[in-house]
């Protein structure tokens, strides 16, 4: 992927979201589509999909638990309902983590690898409508510089994909696919807006 000229002492993308929750979002928009195109794959395509979302979720995971939630919990200091929404958060990141595990064990050829992979889905759903409705609204009521947050997170989330080997990838583009083919590329975050993943 190309890169645009950034102005920052690293060098790093300026497509990326200005602010910690842009950011963030958009990391749920993209593993949400690939969940989305996981249900529609063919086994081979399915085992890379899970690679990537498995790949994406720890990033991810890991750049809330160094940064956003710590820095939630400082603003939120006093405010207990609001502290309460960040250890829900993480509490549920350690449940993410154990499905990640497993699933990072099998074959796509094991009788629960699909089975597993749409429960962890189902799960992240929960936890980005919680994070989405909840903490994200919360966190904008706060004195928290959510750009200068967001600029850290983006730091580290291109800092720790690097150092796994991950690809960027572009935002999710909407594709037509003919009636009878299957996808013909795997790693595509592609999603048709009308489709939504099962309750």
């Amino acid at each position: 992927m190309a890169r645009s000229t950034s102005t920052s002492t690293s060098g790093r993308n300026t497509d990326a979201p200005r602010d910690a929750i842009a950011l963030l979002k958009q990391d749920h928009r993209t593993v949400s589509a690939l969940f989305e195109e996981f249900e529609k794959a063919d086994e081979e395509e399915q085992a890379t999909i899970a690679q990537r979302v498995c790949q994406l979720l720890t990033v991810h995971a890991q750049i809330e638990e160094e940064l956003l939630y710590p820095a939630a919990k400082e603003a939120f200091e006093g405010e207990e309902e609001d502290e309460d929404l960040v250890n829900e958060a993480e509490v549920e990141h350690g449940s993410a983590k154990e499905l990640i595990a497993k699933i990072e064990g099998m074959s796509s050829g094991d009788e629960h690898f699909k089975a597993t992979v749409t429960v962890l889905g189902e799960y992240i759903k929960h936890h980005v409508k919680e994070e989405e409705s909840e903490l994200f609204p919360q966190l904008k009521k706060t004195e928290l510089d959510l750009k200068e947050l967001g600029g850290r997170l983006a730091e580290r989330k291109f800092a720790l994909m690097e150092q796994l080997g991950i690809e960027e990838q572009e935002a999710p583009q909407p594709r037509k696919r003919s009636a009878g083919r299957a996808a013909s590329r795997p790693k595509s975050s592609s999603r048709r807006s009308g489709s939504r993943a099962r309750h």
